[in-house]
């Protein structure tokens, strides 16, 4: 008995979908919790209806989220029908196949969490909600990300070879970022909280033996931090202006950080939009 191809199946039911459901398109995402993030970015460029989905079948037939599933799908992908993915690190290994020209829309960072931390728009949304506030967050994520540079270097190199991946890896990054530091710590724009981070970053790497890999246009010390775990980066930054806000009456996640939502201003969320128009034909 011939197996049924689930993906392509599903893949001409949505096409049709678009159509029959008058939807500028059906938008498969990696989760629902994605949605508010690329339904702003899709409505400043084409406004109207779109149909997302949150999962679909396997071929084994079952229910399935998360990138890889979506990534299935790329035969069968078109204007109308088109994945909006995050990057991960498939960026900065040069994974090219994943553009625009084939329907596929990504972050252009880790994960679009990362754009609510954005250096500039950040520091622009504190001084805006909190006035008398002694801390510089575009300072300081300057000075984190230069600190995150080279051991992501050393990730990307490490993460594509199965045989040494387990020296220095996505979770043993991670540990090297602290994400609750001490008010104290955050005197002089985080001074002591980086010295922090520097250091457990030296004692991490400095055993490891293979080169970091080689820059591959994407990345550079400016922008190192938004290519870091999405969830990390909105965790260390929701508690630092958690402790900032702290008896201001400014609900932090609400006022300031869950309010970063934009389309211009920096080169990830530029190229961003420059795809999802290509895709849209707009």
């Amino acid at each position: 008995m011939e197996r049924t191809n689930w993906i392509e199946k599903q893949a001409k039911l949505y096409r049709n979908l678009a159509l029959t459901g008058r939807y500028q398109a059906v938008v498969h995402l990696e989760d629902k919790e994605d949605e508010t993030f690329w339904n702003y970015q899709l409505q400043s460029i084409k406004p109207g209806r779109y149909r997302y989905l949150y999962f679909s079948k396997s071929n084994d037939g079952k229910d399935t989220r998360g990138c890889e599933q979506c990534l299935k799908f790329r035969p069968y992908l078109t204007t109308r029908f088109f994945i909006c993915i995050d990057s991960d690190l498939r960026l900065l290994r040069g994974e090219t196949e994943l553009s625009a020209k084939n329907f596929i829309a990504q972050t252009y960072t880790y994960s679009w969490e990362n754009h609510l931390c954005e250096a500039s728009h950040f520091n622009e949304r504190m001084k805006q909600v909190q006035m008398k506030i002694d801390f510089d967050t575009q300072a300081f994520l300057t000075s984190f990300s230069r600190i995150v540079y080279q051991p992501l270097l050393y990730l990307i190199r490490y993460g594509a070879d199965c045989r040494i991946n387990q020296l220095w890896n996505v979770s043993k990054f991670n540990a090297c970022i602290p994400l609750q530091p001490k008010r104290t710590d955050l005197a002089d724009n985080g001074k002591e909280y980086l010295k922090t981070v520097q250091s457990l970053f030296d004692t991490a790497i400095s055993g490891l033996t293979e080169e970091p890999a080689n820059a591959n246009g994407t990345l550079n010390p400016q922008n190192a931090y938004l290519h870091i775990q999405g969830h990390q980066l909105y965790k260390l930054m929701l508690h630092i202006g958690t402790l900032l806000c702290k008896g201001t009456g400014i609900a932090f996640r609400t006022n300031i950080l869950n309010e970063g939502l934009h389309t211009t201003g920096y080169d990830e969320i530029e190229m961003l939009q420059h795809d999802l128009k290509s895709i849209l034909n707009n």
